[in-house]
């Protein structure tokens, strides 16, 4: 029985062998092919193309991705020239496609500019998400935030910032189709804000923002005769809104208004014959939607916020 035994497995060792010699001359040739691929010069870079960027230089997005041109494109980290490239603030994405034999093909998705931040350490750009890059040209038309904060050094504003209150505001004024120039928060915590036009707005804690941003397209149609003299609007109650006649402030950057230091203050009167040019009056709601806006007294105003 032992014999026999043994005789069997003699006989299978010896029908595997000529396989087993037929599986590492195939494992000798794909090290090899591996090897010459490796090492073959018609893997390494050929062309890299860059899609998608505007405001990076592709020069520069080059650089950055370090790509060796000395070493098979298969054989580089598409992972690594991604992370790579995302340190670059103004780059959100990268996708990295490889093709045969030796073409690269970079497609950034850079961040697009929500508003200016004007910082305490400088001014910068600023994305819905928060990231901030370098501050953009002059020609760039873009909203300013203004922040005690020094935020621009860092990465990203966190989350529970006045920033990212002011930007959340920014975002949903541009919904409402109300166009900001620059947004701040004051020292009692409350935004305030400038329109394109240098109106000036005492917006409040944040909240009844869709009333308020109707309020102004209201007022804005109700005294379309009399806009180009309103000098501010204070929404801090959007029920009896507070409107301050005046010279408008230019490119809306300023938000000094004197008229209004307090909720409701009447302005002062520094002469008789400049009264009727610079006051606080409140609109009262028409009860008929034919009849005129009409204008409350500064001296009997009871739409004081």
């Amino acid at each position: 029985m032992k014999s026999e035994r043994a005789s069997r497995r003699r006989g299978r060792r010896s029908s595997f062998r000529p396989f087993a010699l037929v599986a590492a001359f195939a494992l000798l040739l794909l090290a090899a092919g591996v090897a010459w691929a490796a090492s073959w010069k018609g893997f390494r870079p050929g062309s890299i193309a860059v899609f998608g960027n505007t405001r990076v230089a592709t020069s520069r997005i080059l650089v950055v991705a370090a790509i060796d041109p000395h070493v098979n494109i298969w054989l580089q980290s598409s992972a690594g020239i991604a992370a790579r490239l995302r340190r670059i603030r103004s780059i959100a994405q990268v996708a990295v496609h490889r093709s045969l034999p030796n073409r690269v093909a970079l497609v950034i998705r850079e961040r697009i500019p929500e508003a200016r931040l004007v910082a305490g350490d400088g001014s910068c750009a600023v994305d819905r998400r928060g990231y901030l890059f370098p501050l953009l040209p002059r020609e760039v038309k873009l909203p300013a935030i203004l922040a005690k904060e020094r935020s621009c050094a860092a990465r990203r504003i966190p989350a529970a910032s006045q920033t990212m209150r002011l930007l959340s505001l920014l975002r949903r004024a541009d919904a409402a189709g109300i166009r900001f120039a620059a947004l701040s928060v004051d020292g009692y915590g409350e935004e305030r804000g400038a329109l394109a036009d240098g109106t000036q707005l005492y917006i409040g804690d944040g909240t009844q923002l869709e009333r308020k941003f109707a309020e102004i397209r209201a007022l804005e149609q109700r005294l379309r005769s009399e806009w180009g003299h309103i000098k501010a609007l204070d929404l801090r109650a959007p029920s009896t809104p507070v409107i301050v006649d005046g010279k408008k402030v230019e490119g809306g950057g300023a938000f000094a208004i004197s008229a209004m230091k307090g909720r409701g203050k009447r302005a002062p009167d520094r002469s008789q014959a400049k009264t009727s040019s610079n006051h606080l009056r409140g609109v009262s709601k028409s009860p008929r939607s034919g009849d005129p806006p009409r204008a409350s007294s500064p001296n009997h105003s009871a739409s004081s916020p």
